[in-house]
């Protein structure tokens, strides 16, 4: 969801505002993971993303981050799944 939600206030309440965007942020019932557990954690819900975790993608994190200017021009944007 998208920082400006009202609920990412609420999930995100225990991080610094000053830490908020500066990482991929996933919550579940256990609480808040960023940046490469985060990541990690959002390919714990993917089809396959058990792979894409047994080959370590979440350990890519920190160079996505380094590069999202960059991949944001070259990735597609797509509609958006609707949130549940």
């Amino acid at each position: 969801m998208p920082f400006d939600d009202p609920r990412a206030d609420r999930l995100l309440a225990c991080l610094p505002e000053s830490v908020r965007r500066t990482s991929v942020h996933a919550a579940d019932q256990r609480g808040v993971a960023s940046a490469g557990e985060g990541f990690r954690l959002i390919l714990t819900r993917l089809r396959g993303g058990w792979l894409l975790i047994a080959l370590g993608a979440h350990r890519v994190y920190p160079w996505i981050a380094r590069h999202r200017g960059v991949l944001g021009r070259v990735v597609p944007d797509l509609p958006r799944p609707p949130i549940a």
